[in-house]
């Protein structure tokens, strides 16, 4: 299944959570579940696998990496955040593109892909990374050329049920979405019946939705998508965003964050640098136990936030964004009057990663995702301190996930250095992590935040 659903990636990752945190696990499977459906599913038997019209001509790539589709425009689409619910759960799911391409073999040649990562979290926790692979054909048509999938549970891979790909597997690469949609319109946007099939029909190209992203639009391209399984889903799309909504029984999620690749860079607010600033000094000065200065740093923190003024964001600032930030400091607030000492460390770097969220909307430079890996660093320390191993393993493996998609910009920022020493840092946390040595992870994540420091400095302009 594709983003931002829950989804079910071959890529040189920093490796080191992927391999170690999972040499002990059993594969499981994955089942994907998503609003009320209301057409009764279909059996996959009563599926047809024979090509529809759009499926009937081999396509033709001279331009591959040029994806423009203007409802799949995912070539153009630097990064993008969903949010929503499943099983009950809150749901999130992160789109980047990656700076790279896949040249992929198939029965038509070899076609290079651009390659975009997919992370789904669901409550906090990462349960999906995948690597999906598109190209672009000379009529406009968006193909699927296959994923490579990574799914997790508490922190750690256990198996990649739903990993396809065009030609290793015998499925031809997919129409994700034709050039010149229209409704009636019927196609499979994953095609290897018996591993991975579904059939998508255009019911609409005037449906009206609602996002954090995009506010109210009354043109939306809507698809109904009927699983392998035969469930039902809905998906909407919209001109110039590509996927904005997708609903199908226990799961909805919309498009709340929106960074095209020609975004602007823009400085974060000084209101919420200095929130942001005020929770690591609130992390660091804590087990000192210097309390009138946490106090002091509370109050300085609210006076930032009244300060915010999130209608000058060059891009709608979500409100589930909003919302945390605003959750994460009444939280600060009750662990510091109660004087707690652990509860205010992890109130104040939830804080912190409410901030950065934040960030993300400028399209920063450092970008926020350096403030994630702070975050996630001293997120690592706090879940083993609690002896939590699980929670520290999935700290770990939002990090080595993060660093995926920023490794070769650091490396090309002459960070070569820096990046290796991050790399085996990663590595060498999981390793202590696996043995349970909480002294060495401590100090592994303390020396992987200052890295992440160094590597800051290379963002920094001249």
């Amino acid at each position: 299944m594709k983003p931002p659903m829950l989804h079910r990636s071959p890529i040189v990752v920093a490796g080191a959570v992927l391999v170690l945190l999972s040499a002990a696990c059993a594969p499981v499977s994955n089942p994907n579940s998503a609003l009320q459906a209301t057409a009764t599913p279909a059996s996959s038997s009563q599926q047809s696998t024979e090509p529809s019209a759009l499926e009937a001509h081999t396509p033709s790539f001279s331009h591959p990496t040029q994806v423009t589709n203007p409802y799949l425009p995912y070539g153009l689409t630097h990064y993008a955040v969903f949010l929503g619910e499943a099983g009950g759960s809150p749901f999130r799911a992160e789109l980047r593109l990656l700076p790279r391409t896949e040249s992929i073999t198939w029965d038509g040649g070899t076609t290079d892909n651009i390659v975009i990562q997919y992370s789904a979290f669901s409550d906090g926790h990462l349960v999906e990374v995948a690597y999906d692979y598109y190209a672009q054909a000379d009529d406009g048509s968006v193909y699927y050329f296959g994923e490579d999938v990574y799914n997790y549970e508490d922190g750690k891979v256990v198996d990649q049920d739903g990993s396809w790909l065009a030609g290793r597997d015998g499925a031809p690469p997919a129409v994700m979405m034709p050039a010149q949609p229209q409704t009636g319109m019927v196609y499979h946007p994953e095609n290897l019946p018996g591993v991975v099939f579904e059939t998508d029909e255009i019911i609409a190209m005037d449906a009206a939705v609602t996002t954090p992203a995009t506010g109210a639009i009354n043109n939306g391209l809507r698809v109904q998508e009927t699983l392998m399984d035969g469930a039902i889903e809905y998906k909407t799309y919209g001109l110039n965003f590509g996927e904005l909504m997708a609903e199908a029984a226990d799961e909805t999620s919309q498009l709340a964050l929106f960074i095209p690749v020609e975004a602007a860079v823009n400085a974060i607010p000084e209101p919420l640098a200095a929130m942001e600033a005020q929770a690591q000094d609130i992390f660091d000065s804590a087990p000192q136990s210097d309390w009138t200065r946490i106090e002091r740093d509370v109050i300085s923190m609210n006076e930032a936030w009244q300060r915010y003024d999130p209608q000058s964001a060059p891009r709608p600032a979500p409100a589930p964004f909003l919302h945390k930030v605003e959750t994460a400091i009444a939280e600060l607030e009750s662990a510091v009057a109660s004087k707690d000492l652990p509860a205010t460390r992890q109130a104040a770097n939830d804080l912190s990663e409410a901030a950065v969220d934040l960030f993300a909307v400028y399209n920063p430079s450092p970008p926020a995702d350096l403030g994630r890996l702070a975050m996630l660093e001293r997120q690592v320390m706090l879940d083993v301190q609690a002896g939590d191993y699980a929670a520290a393993a999935n700290s770990l493996a939002v990090t080595d996930a993060i660093w995926v998609r920023m490794q070769a910009d650091v490396r090309a920022r002459n960070g070569a250095d820096v990046a290796s020493h991050f790399s085996a840092s990663i590595s060498a946390q999981a390793e202590a992590l696996h043995a349970q040595d909480d002294q060495s992870v401590i100090l592994e994540a303390q020396n992987g935040l200052e890295l992440v420091g160094v590597v800051e400095k290379l963002f920094q302009p001249d």
